[in-house]
């Protein structure tokens, strides 16, 4: 068995699994950090906006 067709074929493997992983991840409600970063900074802006407008 040779070395590097194993480390091809594993290459392989992993590009097909990747996208039906993050497919199921993201399904499944799992979120990526960056993604939920974003989510917080947003939030964070909303919340200042409406205690803004309140305090008007």
């Amino acid at each position: 068995m040779n070395i590097f067709n194993m480390a091809k074929d594993l290459k392989g493997m992993e590009k097909m699994m990747k996208p039906a992983l993050e497919k199921f991840m993201k399904d499944s409600g799992f979120v990526k950090k960056e993604e939920l970063t974003k989510l917080e900074k947003r939030v964070s802006e909303l919340e200042a906006s409406v205690k803004e407008l309140n305090n008007r």
